[in-house]
């Protein structure tokens, strides 16, 4: 399959590869497929009300400190392999 790109999604695309994070275009778009194909799931899954409620109720938790640092997370969750 060839697609052609808009010229700023071939930047996004060329600043990636740069990143070292994909090994190709292939792989990295892959991805992006498959992550937006997830959050489209998730976004039929759940109506625009319960999604805003979803995230006054995180801002709320961390307003009262009851968050994670980022980084933290991130770092555990590559252990884990996720």
């Amino acid at each position: 399959m060839n697609i052609t790109l808009d010229p700023e999604t071939e930047k996004l695309v060329q600043s990636e590869l740069r990143s070292g994070r994909f090994k190709d275009a292939s792989a990295l778009l892959g991805k992006a497929l498959k992550h937006f194909l997830i959050a489209r799931e998730l976004g039929e899954e759940y109506s625009q009300l319960e999604i805003e409620e979803k995230i006054s109720r995180g801002l709320s938790e961390l307003d009262r400190g009851e968050g994670v640092d980022g980084d933290q997370f991130f770092e555990e969750l590559r252990r884990r392999g996720g």
